[in-house]
């Protein structure tokens, strides 16, 4: 056992703590009773397990909603190892991989894991995409600026953070199962002057963080054009202008 016990506290300084007896052996995890997400709760009590176990020379730390699931940091420091042991605690790799075996990506999906697992949307998307076999990836906007990306290992293409999203792009309106048809440019510079290529997006909005979550998918691989394509483009008579987004409905 790991002899800790958890208490909801009110506070302003923090979402989770850890406080650890004098003798190195158990304590007390603190978790903000103000965080409105039982998913955000069970990840941050996760998180400062995480701390406990991996971080033993520290007797307590506090961690903000900066530090934790703060998916911008990338760099190997405490608070993303704790991240990365609160989601293989609780999104066990293995078990998301049995789960969604080959089934079509969709936010349904991901929202469907996150009720399994009692888990955000934020972190299931990012364990889903960790594992699976398709190429695609999840994103965070957060006024209009995207705040991260993250692929599956299928998925080759660089998305620029920091970069301002047409506000038009970001229409979630669709049911969570259905994926859009928009052109690839929207979201990868590399195929910024391509007006062929394109991905299925899965949109929801997230008005009490400011943002929206998206999924993406690259159903046809996605190549950088060529001079032939070039040349086939000038000798096609649909010049693209009335470009329309198709719905792609889920398929399990």
């Amino acid at each position: 056992p790991l002899h800790l016990s958890i208490k909801e506290v009110g506070s302003d300084g923090f979402d989770g703590a850890l406080v650890r007896r004098s003798s190195g052996v158990g304590g007390r995890i603190l978790v903000n009773r103000n965080i409105r997400e039982s998913g955000r709760k069970r990840f941050t009590t996760a998180h400062e397990i995480g701390h406990y176990l991996l971080h033993k020379d520290s007797d307590s730390m506090s961690c903000g909603a900066k530090e934790i699931a703060n998916w911008t940091n990338i760099e190997v420091n405490p608070e993303h190892e704790a991240d990365e042991f609160a989601s293989e605690l609780l999104l066990p790799s293995t078990e998301i991989q049995a789960l969604i075996g080959t089934q079509w990506p969709s936010l349904k999906l991901v929202s469907d894991l996150a009720e399994e697992f009692e888990t955000t949307l934020t972190a299931t998307i990012r364990k889903y995409c960790d594992v699976a076999t398709q190429s695609c990836a999840g994103v965070w906007v957060q006024d209009s600026r995207i705040g991260w990306f993250s692929p599956s290992p299928s998925f080759p293409h660089w998305i620029k953070v920091r970069e301002e999203v047409d506000a038009g792009l970001l229409d979630c309106n669709a049911p969570l199962q259905e994926m859009v048809e928009v052109r690839a440019s929207e979201w990868i510079p590399a195929f910024s002057e391509d007006k062929v290529s394109t991905l299925l997006q899965g949109c929801v909005s997230m008005p009490t963080y400011r943002g929206s979550l998206v999924l993406l998918w690259a159903k046809r691989p996605l190549k950088h054009r060529t001079a032939e394509d070039d040349l086939l483009e000038e000798l096609d008579t649909d010049k693209f202008d009335s470009y329309r987004r198709e719905r792609w409905p889920g398929k399990k």
